[in-house]
């Protein structure tokens, strides 16, 4: 833009100030000066003007002169850059140079643009060379509600959202998301920790031809049931061990790494406490006579039960549990499972058996044994046809994050292993949208998760409240997750840390600085004033912690960053669409039926 501007002024100082310059010597030398105007318009010529200018030597000394000025203002047009790169209350001023110091700065709603795809609200389809065709799904980085449309990313792409409580994370970018899936006929699988999109959205999805899987971790007595479980009853079913004994270790890996500062300490221990409910898992799934006693409950009343030592009458002590497995066949996968505690002396085994039956306690929570207690829907049914699932987990409660977190691993293997019968790509695509995402256990081989999913039909949507939250759960691998989110989407934050990253990867751009400066002589005084060119970071950290709520700041990778319109759902279409749902009433809680083998002590303490 500033060099069309330059252009026009060579233009007019070419063709038009040629003839303007004549006009005082025309005021001093004809009168009436009335007649001036009328004059200079009869003798004015773009052809002619050089020729007039050349024969007065007058002219000539003011148009020499007013070259100087042009020179100046085409000197301060190029100083001064004409990019703007501020909004209300956020920012720094316009740039200057030519990107001397650093070239960033905020894309222009035309490039945002060409960069995204506008979907106008409420549109199923969309015209694609001259053929209407289905719109796709994509996380929404704001709107324009003047003209109706939303600003989204449709490609296999997957996305970190920074924001904090009160953010409007939920009603400006998960509600808006939610709707515009829902038109393009995507599956969802949501953490709820409110229960708000499940009283919000589920009717609205119901509507739209949706399939709805609910788990309540919050108030167990309602919405589906799921049996962590059932992925080893199957697989064993269909004589698949392999299959079988991967799921029990993934099983015992997410409650394991459920703990806070896992990480930390020796490996035997985190080894140990894996090798012991694997091997539970293992032993319940293989040798339970009733399938309905197939599930986590009973893993958690084995240990309980069998792991506390026992004296016999005679004085002499044993614990059943390493009886029960000495018991089995010597090539039982459960046996094998249990190689790890089983070869460590008996005090650490016992503390092994401590462990985890912390770990395990949850289980022994009667509304939680009945949740997990059966199976009743497939996990991959998000890939087949268009699925809601909301995972209600209580924000209060985060004991039972580990389950939300082991849903996410087991649906996603499931999905996995129905895109690889689909030639790769799941027939419907599948958003995993996590709010809380930096409040769940670790999910195991999450970062090799990322790489692979997206082309399967598989995106991830991650809400954390800082960069901190993700290096805690994954303290070696957070940079290679942040790496494989390719859109980061920024509402607010209040850890400095986070704000002074983002800061540096919204880059530096060029400014014009201003320095005065003053002498004092004992006759006189004299000022003068320089200008220069210095950096300055597109948005400082203090401007990232107090970003406006009313626009998300998006960064991509290889593109600048962009300020979007963000307004509240109050505002959009969406807000008379979702209508709220008391939900149903809580079932009754029963008693699941229990697997707990009865044990004879050892010959030599009997």
């Amino acid at each position: 833009m500033k060099w069309i501007t330059i252009i026009l002024l060579l233009l007019i100082d070419t063709l038009v100030v040629p003839s303007v310059v004549r006009l005082p010597k025309l005021f001093l030398t004809v009168k009436p000066a009335s007649k001036v105007p009328r004059l200079w318009l009869e003798q004015f010529s773009l052809t002619d003007s050089w020729t007039l200018l050349l024969a007065d030597p007058q002219s000539q000394k003011l148009f020499l002169v007013l070259q100087g000025f042009l020179l100046l203002l085409i000197f301060m047009i190029v100083l001064q850059g004409g990019k703007k790169n501020s909004i209300v209350g956020v920012g720094g001023p316009p740039a200057a140079g030519n990107g001397h110091y650093g070239s960033s700065r905020f894309q222009t709603m035309k490039e945002l643009g060409k960069t995204t795809t506008h979907w106008p609200f409420g549109t199923m389809e969309q015209k694609v060379k001259g053929t209407m065709v289905p719109i796709k799904g994509g996380i929404v980085l704001g709107a324009s509600l003047a003209k109706k449309f939303a600003w989204t990313i449709t490609e296999d792409l997957h996305t970190l959202i920074i924001g904090i409580t009160r953010s409007g994370k939920t009603r400006r970018t998960v509600l808006p998301t939610i709707w515009q899936l829902a038109y393009a006929g995507e599956s969802m699988i949501l953490t709820d920790p409110k229960s708000e999109l499940f009283d919000l959205t589920s009717d609205y999805l119901k509507k739209m031809g949706y399939k709805i899987v609910y788990l309540d971790f919050r108030k167990p007595g309602r919405g589906n049931r799921w049996n962590p479980m059932a992925q080893v009853v199957s697989a064993i079913e269909k004589e698949d061990m392999a299959e079988a004994i991967q799921q029990a270790w993934s099983i015992a890996n997410m409650f394991v790494y459920s703990k806070p500062g896992a990480e930390k300490g020796e490996p035997i221990w985190r080894n140990g406490a894996e090798s012991v409910i694997a091997a539970l898992i293992l032993a319940v799934t293989m040798e339970a006579p009733n399938p309905k006693q197939k599930h986590m409950t009973s893993v958690y009343k084995m240990l309980a039960e069998l792991g506390e030592p026992v004296k016999t009458p005679d004085g002499e002590e044993y614990v059943p549990i390493n009886e029960y497995f000495k018991s089995l066949p010597r090539d039982h996968p459960a046996r094998d499972a249990l190689a790890t505690a089983r070869l460590a002396p008996e005090k650490m085994r016992g503390s092994f058996f401590s462990d985890v039956s912390a770990l395990l306690r949850l289980f022994s929570d009667p509304s939680i044994a009945y949740l997990t207690g059966q199976q009743d829907h497939d996990l991959h049914q998000s890939g087949v046809e268009k699925t809601a699932t909301y995972l209600i987990i209580p924000d209060e409660d985060k004991t039972r994050h580990s389950l939300a977190a082991l849903y996410a691993d087991q649906s996603y293997r499931a999905l996995v292993e129905l895109a690889n019968q689909n030639k790769g790509r799941l027939p419907v695509r599948v958003n995993y949208l996590l709010d809380e995402f930096g409040n769940m256990p670790a999910i195991k081989d999450f970062d090799a998760k990322l790489t692979v999913s997206g082309g399967r039909g598989i995106r991830w949507h991650l809400i954390v409240q800082a960069f901190q939250q993700l290096k805690s759960i994954y303290p070696t691998t957070s940079d290679t997750i942040r790496g494989n989110c390719h859109t980061l989407i920024y509402l607010l934050t209040q850890d400095t840390e986070t704000a002074k990253d983002i800061s540096l990867k919204c880059g530096k751009y060029t400014i014009q600085t201003q320095n005065t400066s003053t002498t004092v002589r004992s006759h006189d005084t004299s000022s003068g004033t320089s200008t220069g060119l210095t950096g300055r970071d597109l948005l400082t950290i203090d401007e990232i912690l107090r970003w406006p709520e009313d626009f998300s700041l998006v960064l991509r990778a290889r593109q600048f960053p962009a300020k979007v319109p963000l307004p509240d759902l109050s505002y959009w279409p969406a807000n008379q669409e979702f209508i709220p749902t008391g939900g149903e009433e809580p079932r009754l809680i029963e008693r699941v039926p229990i697997h707990v083998p009865a044990v004879a002590a050892p010959k030599a303490a009997r």
